[in-house]
Order: C-alpha cells, then structure tokens, then sequence
C-alpha cells in the first residue's frame, strides 16, 4: 500500500471521528450542545460530576430536531411530538444537574437526550430512579463502568 493511500485513509478517518475532547467542552462551555457529537467525558470536565447518575437499559424516541426522549419523559400511551418512529433501545447513562436544570441522557458515550427542567423535577426523577433500582437484579443493571472524572 503506497504511503499516499495509508496518509488518506488516516485523515479520513480523523475527519469522521468528531470533534476533539477540547472542541466539545468549548460547545459545551458556549451552549452549543450537539447530539451524537459531544461525549459524556466531555460533560464530566466541564461542569463537573452530576448531582445524580443513573444507568439502565432504555428506550429512546428519536425527535425530528435531533435529540430523543427516553420512555420515562414520554408521555403514557402517546407518541412524544416530533417523533420520527425510529426508536432507540440501549444501555443509557443519564446526568442530573439540578442547579443548571439539565438533564441529559447518553447512549454508547455520547449525548442523545437534553432536558431543560426545574430543579424539582430533577430531584423527583432521581428518587424513581433509586425506587426502581432498589428492586432491579443484577442482570437488569448495565455492567459497564462510567468514566471516572
């Protein structure tokens, strides 16, 4: 293979992989927050560890504008509005930031879900969430580690 084609499939590639860890948390830093494109390591440096973590398997609906709501945001029994009938159905990492009213929601590292909600509303969701994990077996908890701040 001749040292033009290794040099073009190594700048292509770089092209695909995204922004760099230092390009996210300046989006981040200027609110402008992307899907699929900034990282959970990337929220982590910026503003720092969330008041509450939480990990399960979930599902997500794809909204035409390009963020998606996981089943528990969804109203019951309804379509959410905007939905593109595509679904997502992955382990998930949600950050709760009650004091900048952000709840955000990853899938395989990076953001797919953001939530702009009062304080309370965070602090709420949190507390289902340590009901239901109160009463979750081992093999409904996702395995995988978060990255460590």
């Amino acid at each position: 293979m001749s040292l033009l084609v290794v040099a073009a499939i190594f700048f292509s590639v770089l092209a695909c992989s995204g922004p760099t860890l230092e390009q996210q948390k300046a989006q981040i830093q200027d609110n402008k927050i992307h899907f699929e494109v900034l990282t959970v390591q990337a929220f982590l440096e910026t503003w720092g560890k969330p008041t509450y973590t939480h990990r399960e398997r979930m599902q997500f609906y794809t909204l035409d504008d390009g963020n998606s709501i996981p089943r528990f945001r969804a109203p019951m029994g309804e379509a959410p509005q905007g939905w593109t009938t595509a679904i997502i159905s992955e382990d998930s990492t949600f950050f709760g930031y009650p004091e900048r009213g952000e709840l955000l929601g990853f899938v395989d590292g990076r953001l797919v879900y953001r939530e702009q909600i009062p304080a309370a509303e965070i602090h709420s969701i949190a507390k289902a969430w340590a009901h239901e994990d109160r009463f979750k077996t081992r093999l409904e908890t996702p395995s995988a580690p978060m990255p460590a701040k």
